[in-house]
């Protein structure tokens, strides 16, 4: 069953496409029950193998690629891997080495995997900006020696020309690849008290106190356990009911 390709691509549809995944892997089993029934005698076959029910799980449909939530994910998510990757640079030359330690002694990543990391990322934010440059017609991007001030300059230029960027059918690949990057970062630097506290409200206190523990889940204070999913979907609705509170202010 292919996924709708009007559905964003986005985190927000991440019940959907589990379920869809789901459906094609039980209608493969079906498929393999049915020949072995058909392959036992008729007196010997049992109840015929029941096909899987069709999901039912609704998807977001695109705007017209991302969801507005999934768009300011990542649009966040951008922006944090500036300053993520100028954390691990800063302990590569030796200003905050003691972030990168590991708890409970935990192995913190060597300077060489940290550099090679955020070579690769500056060579995917350049390659999107060149390729944006030249979809777009503007002028070959500046020669700029790889380092801190470049990615800065490149994540920037990114940022403004996003809105447009996340309207390209194109942008599927770099959406999702900025959240990868995020996520990788983030774990590289998974001991640093600001790269581990969220901005959400937990959905359970309302309290700002949520923050990501070494397995990947978030953790309030008050006990509240998210996955992943669950955190970012709280993410994109609590930006949706900030953005509606800002219009209503403005309208008043």
């Amino acid at each position: 069953m292919p996924i709708d390709p009007n559905s964003c691509p986005g985190v927000c549809n991440r019940r959907y496409r589990e379920a869809v995944n789901a459906y094609d892997l039980a209608v493969d089993q079906h498929v393999a029950a049915m020949q072995e029934w058909l392959a036992l005698p008729g007196d010997d076959r049992g109840p015929r193998p029941e096909p899987p029910e069709l999901p039912s799980t609704p998807f977001t449909v695109g705007a017209p690629i991302w969801d507005p939530g999934c768009s300011r994910l990542i649009r966040g998510a951008l922006a944090e891997l500036d300053d993520t990757a100028a954390l691990l640079a800063a302990a590569v030359d030796g200003h905050r080495g003691a972030a990168l330690a590991g708890p409970n002694g935990a192995t913190a990543p060597d300077h060489k995997t940290i550099v090679d990391t955020l070579d690769e990322v500056f060579g995917f934010l350049v390659e999107v900006e060149d390729q944006w440059r030249q979809a777009r017609g503007y002028r070959p991007r500046p020669h700029r020696a790889r380092g801190a001030h470049a990615r800065a300059v490149c994540v920037g230029w990114l940022l403004d020309q996003l809105d447009d960027i996340l309207l390209h059918q194109g942008s599927v690949e770099f959406g999702l690849g900025v959240l990868r990057w995020q996520r990788r970062l983030r774990a590289m630097s998974k001991s640093d008290p600001a790269s581990r506290r969220s901005p959400i409200r937990c959905p359970r206190c309302r309290e700002r106190q949520v923050s990501r523990r070494d397995d990947g889940y978030y953790e309030c204070l008050c006990g509240r356990l998210l996955n992943e999913a669950e955190h970012d979907r709280e993410y994109a609705e609590q930006a949706d009911e900030h953005d509606h509170q800002q219009q209503e202010v403005g309208a008043s």
